[in-house]
């Protein structure tokens, strides 16, 4: 019994938290950068750490936490937001962290690996049943296949209950 997954309803649970944590973390980083030190600043502190396209970068990140971090929380888009957000804690662990060794006391990396783990994680078992992913999915499932002119979105949430799929077939975000 002890080397069984949780059951459905415990590990939505489990999902919706770890969304909520890393969403919260993420958040607090993307709110400093663009309602407390502003994009001036920012872009400045990346330039500090000689962050190739200081502009460019302090922007992506600044929007990714801050508005990719509200989207994880409601489980929206997870696999594009998890995948954005790696994208930003890869460079933060190469550009600042990994040179400062393992200790966040010291700057090093062990925050930004952390939540590098969490993303993966959610990435891997989908964002679970508390998610409008799976709203959008469910209510997809439902409706008849009536021929309608391919959308952005339908393919993005067919790309997506595709991504979530199992090798055997089983749905592992639903």
């Amino acid at each position: 019994m002890l080397h069984r997954p949780l059951p459905p309803p415990a590990s939505d649970v489990a999902l919706l938290l770890a969304r909520i944590l890393i969403g919260v973390v993420m958040f607090a980083h993307g709110y400093q950068k663009m309602v407390i030190s502003g994009i001036g600043r920012t872009t400045e502190g990346f330039e500090n750490l000689s962050i190739p396209l200081a502009i460019v970068s302090a922007s992506f990140v600044t929007v990714v936490e801050f508005v990719g971090s509200a989207l994880l929380i409601a489980g929206a888009l997870t696999p594009v937001v998890c995948a954005l957000m790696l994208v930003i804690m890869g460079g933060a662990a190469i550009f600042v962290h990994i040179p400062n060794g393992i200790f966040v006391a010291n700057g090093g990396w062990e925050l930004v690996g952390v939540i590098a783990a969490g993303l993966i994680a959610i990435t891997a078992t989908g964002p679970g049943r508390f998610s409008i992913d799976h709203i959008v999915r469910t209510r997809q499932h439902q409706q008849p296949d009536v021929q309608a002119p391919p959308s952005p979105t339908r393919h993005a949430v067919e790309a997506e209950d595709t991504f979530w799929r199992s090798p055997a077939g089983g749905n592992q975000g639903a």
